[in-house]
């Protein structure tokens, strides 16, 4: 008996800049020609487009026309536009995937206009530009499952956010952003105050300790501590401000900390220890529904 031909999806990307492109790469090399659809393609996409044997299509009922997954890579600004102008051209069982950096309202405003199994947003959960089409994806929507099993063959990582809803995965990559960008701004702080005073060498080379936990234990330290030592950490920071403040290098980081400690200390009072009710539960399920609370009932002054 003759084994079944494999079948590939009929794939449109919309949108060309580097992930698009990274993404096209990874399709062609499995097999697939996906179609390019931008409605008016600069040069340099046009270019990059032909280095990979494409085209890009300019009129969306052609770019449309049998397909069955539209991954939408476009910028966030373009991810209600692009879903409206395909959601009335799209076989009735084709899925649309945005993988753009849209706000989660916009997001569920696209979604919308779609079957509620047919749209799916997609929080792209690392850097591209490091790890290719194997960067992980993380997927919302009823569709996701659907989403994982076209893209899970081609190699294409999507972890799908269990009872979730269109904007979802993106609220929940935004969440993270809080960490990962204060870090970043937080880390370029550092170092430039450091290269200002000559310590850049010194200051990497006693790293150790932060070196040896993981981030989740790191984070749950600070939750852990956080409250008690408020306190002495605002005094830290305001001595930090104080001292280093005339090197030339503006401080950003340093008021943004001092006032979040300032504002746990008039929640929380000076000193205030976490709560150990309920009894057995996690410190996330004592410590943060406490400080919740507290920040919702504390007018700003």
């Amino acid at each position: 008996m003759t084994p079944p031909t494999k079948t590939h999806p009929h794939v449109t990307l919309i949108g060309f800049g580097d992930v698009g492109q990274s993404y096209a790469a990874a399709l062609k090399a499995q097999g697939i020609d996906p179609v390019v659809f931008h409605p008016a393609p600069k040069p340099a996409a046009l270019a990059a487009a032909g280095r990979l044997g494409l085209s890009i299509e300019t009129d969306p009922a052609r770019a449309y026309a049998g397909c069955d997954l539209v991954l939408n890579v476009a910028p966030g600004s373009q991810a209600l536009p692009a879903a409206l102008t395909a959601a009335p051209l799209l076989r009735a069982d084709a899925l649309f995937a945005d993988l753009s950096s849209a706000a989660p309202a916009s997001l569920r405003s696209a979604a919308s206009h779609f079957g509620a199994q047919l749209y799916v947003d997609v929080a792209i959960m690392g850097a591209v530009s490091i790890h290719g089409h194997r960067t992980p994806l993380l997927a919302s929507g009823k569709g996701s499952g659907r989403l994982q099993q076209l893209l899970a063959p081609l190699g294409f990582p999507v972890e799908v956010l269990p009872d979730s809803r269109p904007g979802d995965a993106t609220s929940l990559k935004l969440v993270r952003s809080v960490l990962t960008k204060g870090m970043d701004a937080v880390v370029v702080e550092c170092l430039l105050i450091a290269e200002a005073l000559g310590l850049r060498g010194p200051l990497l080379a006693h790293m150790a300790d932060l070196d040896s936990s993981p981030l989740s234990e790191l984070m749950a330290m600070f939750v852990r501590t956080h409250a008690p030592h408020a306190g002495r950490r605002l005094h830290e920071v305001e001595t930090i401000e104080e001292t280093l403040g005339g090197l030339g290098v503006p401080l950003f980081a340093m008021p943004a900390a001092r006032q979040r400690f300032q504002r746990s200390i008039a929640m929380l009072g000076a000193g205030a220890a976490v709560p150990s009710e309920p009894e057995g539960a996690s410190l996330y399920d004592r410590a943060l529904p406490w400080m919740l609370a507290a920040e919702r009932r504390t007018p700003l002054e």
